[in-house]
């Protein structure tokens, strides 16, 4: 009986876990080459990231998350996301203009 509780516990973690990565922890848009595009970015709370151009035919980029999903559970259950500061001087760093 309790490998059966364990195995229901695991499927409601994951299942919650699937949920929660979906959800947008931050997103932002910039203009770049001088007004003649646009590049959105967003920022899902597993902290991948999917990068779109709007204005061109550019393909947009799916970054996936750095983490395991061991990391992810701790980090959805104890409800730690890291701050819009953080990741704009993450993303300051990575994209210098």
């Amino acid at each position: 009986m309790t490998q059966h509780t364990d195995k229901v516990d695991q499927v409601r973690r994951r299942n919650r876990l699937d949920a929660w990565r979906k959800g947008i922890k931050f997103s932002m848009g910039e203009a770049i080459d001088n007004g003649q595009d646009v590049r959105h970015t967003t920022i899902y709370n597993d902290d991948s990231q999917l990068i779109e151009y709007l204005k061109t035919d550019r393909k947009n980029k799916t970054i996936p998350s750095p983490h395991s999903d061991d990391e992810l559970v701790d980090s959805m259950f104890r409800g730690e996301t890291a701050t819009a500061e953080a990741i704009l001087r993450k993303i300051a760093e990575e994209n210098p203009s």
